[in-house]
């Protein structure tokens, strides 16, 4: 298989960059969907032992001592709270700080390394996409399938960047922006089953098969089905 488009079809590069990105959204919608968002926080008793002796029993210097062992560890104790509130901003925190636990990477924290993937992706697909011709249109697709194949894909990889962006800011800042992320969900969602439909309606998908699966087309058969 050639690595690059052209008059034969769609090279391995472009398909390569399109199966890794549909598998990093599949996989991202998964863990952000299965993965708990807060958790419970076992409670802890920050009363230090010889605080039911303070007052007359001890001394101002005891008891000073003894409300700072109680402080700390009722600090503690709202820090350790604060992070299972807000389990995807400690994700972002340990990861920004390169403070893997030694267990693994949480769902948390994958879903935050697969938006900062996806952004890679994005990038990655621009980049050759302006080193490499696209093949013609499928002699399938009539001018207004070819308008709407162009208007998905531009919204697709416009998503691409816009979905992990606003997902990152809403972990990175504080009171971060809620409805753009789930504004951004949305549409695409709608522009995925714009695409699908286009591509299954059409039976266009054979265009992106690797030549060694069943179904996949080589040389002259498979044409563009996709816009600039």
């Amino acid at each position: 298989m050639r690595l690059r488009n052209g008059e034969h079809g769609y090279g391995a590069v472009t398909k390569a960059l399109h199966w890794l990105t549909v598998l990093a959204f599949a996989l991202q919608f998964v863990v952000g969907y299965t993965m708990e968002t807060d958790g419970d926080v076992p409670k802890v008793e920050c009363d230090p032992a010889g605080e039911d002796r303070g007052g007359g029993d001890t001394s101002d210097a005891e008891d000073d001592r003894l409300d700072r062992v109680e402080d700390r560890c009722e600090a503690r104790q709202d820090a350790r709270e604060d992070r299972a509130d807000d389990t995807l901003g400690a994700a972002w925190d340990d990861l920004w700080a390169g403070d893997l636990p030694a267990q693994g990477v949480s769902l948390p924290e994958a879903h935050v390394l697969l938006g900062l993937l996806i952004l890679l992706l994005g990038a990655a697909r621009v980049g050759w996409r302006r080193t490499t011709p696209l093949p013609p249109w499928d002699p399938r697709l009539t001018p207004l399938d070819q308008r709407i194949v162009h208007a998905t894909e531009l919204a697709l990889l416009t998503l691409m960047f816009a979905v992990p962006a606003s997902g990152l800011l809403l972990v990175a800042v504080d009171d971060g922006p809620v409805a753009v992320h789930v504004a951004a969900h949305i549409c695409f969602f709608v522009a995925l089953g714009a695409h699908l439909a286009m591509v299954l309606g059409r039976r266009l998908l054979p265009r992106m098969l690797p030549r060694m699966l069943p179904g996949g087309r080589s040389g002259a058969e498979v044409s563009r089905a996709a816009g600039p």
